[in-house]
């Protein structure tokens, strides 16, 4: 014989203690207890970003979001909870304490580091339940129905009004009847329950965007990179693909797009810590000493720092074509300190890395490419320049190298009759942002099932000398 549980006794159903009480009490104090110590352990772990990230979600938020569809949380609470995590990630290094709020929240296709508010997923989950309350034919949730529609007639808490309140903050005019609950969209259009989950990801999406768009410091460079159209629109596609990024990367490059690194100008400009008329770079001693002249734009680091990054991501193309026309047997990594060799050559196809053309015909000043390949079987000669200028520049670079080499090209053309001659301009920029053009070249160059993967070791290397640089920037200054 089973005994009936006693007064004040426990038991645990689905890992969940419980008992013959029905606690009603806003925000169960077990519940966050949890939530943050499971937090404390994912973010003070060695996992990377990604998963950390991904822990988040499935490990710790799901802490609270078993509990959200039958208890009673209070908006104050649910803030509170997310300032904590956001607290959490700033002792652990993952967050600066002055980088952008609503980033956090966005998915990180855009820029974002994806993460879910428990503000955000408790009011979903009430506008859900009230919609499966009257779309569920079972006779006892028939009686449940009845109960919540007498709360919200006399003026008690109810899932109901709630629920209503939350759908009218997202836009949406919640119409709970039986059995096709609906809401209605201010242009008219009807969402069902089926629908809602992907369309207030939109909503929420979209809101958290304009939020970021009307952050004038912080916000201002992802901004430009969103409204950038000749940028390729996987330019944060690194953030999902390299899973293994670690946290210092991923938090140092936020630091970069958000304009927060310890330079003058932002010292001066947004926390008013530098009080002197002086802004100008501490090394080069030249231009105003921000974020654009630290990572693409001091003199003192261009034939140090801002080569070792342009000769890191150049290599990674120059080896993958050297695979190509079997002028090398194995690629190494792209973080490898490993060198090109001047010439590779075999009877079909001589490579060039970082190789001055010796002119025979025309007087030609800009005659050292980065990189040149010689294809005597398909006669043609490729000319390969690599550049990383700040985000705005892109275009300006791509011209300004074609217009260099314009007279090598027509030297080359003389020395090799009835070759085809093509130059190919190699632009990233370095924050790592491409063009939509730069990935047809790089198709061109390595083949249709190579290119994607090139572009994103590319795009890494780019990334984590732009970090070093900055980095750097900060021990020398």
């Amino acid at each position: 014989m089973i005994e009936s549980l006693k007064e004040g006794s426990q038991y645990k159903f689905l890992g969940v203690l419980e008992n013959v009480n029905h606690d009603r009490q806003p925000g169960s104090s077990e519940c966050k207890k949890v939530y943050l110590d499971r937090l404390s352990v994912i973010w003070s772990s060695p996992l990377s970003d990604y998963n950390r990230v991904l822990a988040t979600s499935q490990f710790a938020l799901p802490a609270l979001t078993y509990f959200m569809w039958t208890q009673v949380c209070t908006t104050t609470d649910l803030q509170r909870l997310n300032r904590e995590t956001r607290k959490v990630m700033v002792v652990n290094g993952a967050k600066h304490p002055l980088s952008s709020t609503g980033l956090l929240y966005l998915p990180r296709k855009l820029g974002g580091r994806g993460l879910k508010s428990t503000e955000r997923e408790y009011k979903t989950i009430k506008i859900k339940a009230a919609m499966n309350l009257y779309s569920n034919n079972d006779s006892t949730m028939y009686l449940v129905r009845l109960f919540e529609e007498k709360a919200a007639r006399t003026g008690s808490r109810s899932l109901i009004k709630d629920s209503e309140s939350y759908a009218k903050q997202l836009g949406l005019r919640s119409e709970l009847q039986d059995p096709q609950p609906v809401g209605a969209t201010e242009a008219g259009n009807v969402i069902d329950r089926k629908k809602f989950s992907g369309w207030s990801k939109k909503v929420n999406q979209s809101r958290g965007c304009a939020e970021i768009e009307s952050e004038r410091w912080q916000g201002k460079l992802i901004a430009e990179r969103w409204r950038d159209e000749d940028v390729d629109e996987e330019c944060f596609a690194w953030m999902s693909d390299w899973k293994t990024a670690p946290i210092k990367t991923v938090a140092g490059l936020q630091v970069l797009y958000q304009q927060i690194l310890s330079t003058k100008l932002y010292a001066s400009r947004k926390t008013k810590t530098h009080t002197g008329d002086d802004e100008k770079c501490r090394l080069c001693k030249k231009a105003q000493e921000s974020v654009t002249h630290v990572v693409s734009g001091c003199s003192a680091l261009v034939q140090t720092l801002y080569l070792t990054r342009h000769n890191a991501a150049l290599k990674i193309l120059f080896f993958e074509m050297l695979k190509g026309y079997q002028l090398a047997d194995a690629i190494p990594p792209w973080y490898s300190p490993v060198q090109p060799k001047p010439v590779y050559q075999d009877d079909k196809v001589t490579a060039y890395w970082d190789v001055p053309v010796f002119a025979e015909h025309l007087q030609v000043r800009a005659n050292r490419v980065d990189a040149r390949f010689v294809d005597r079987e398909n006669r043609e000669v490729m000319l390969i320049e690599m550049s990383c200028p700040w985000m705005d520049n892109r275009k300006q670079k791509e011209e300004e190298k074609t217009l260099k080499y314009a007279p090598l090209r027509l030297e080359l053309k003389r020395q090799h009759p009835g070759y085809k001659i093509r130059q190919f301009n190699i632009v990233i920029d370095a924050l790592g942002g491409y063009s939509r053009s730069l990935k047809e070249e790089v198709k061109t160059l390595v083949g249709s099932d190579r290119y994607r993967e090139v572009l994103r070791r590319m795009q890494k290397a780019v990334l984590s000398h732009t970090l070093h640089i900055a980095k750097t920037f900060k021990v020398m200054c």
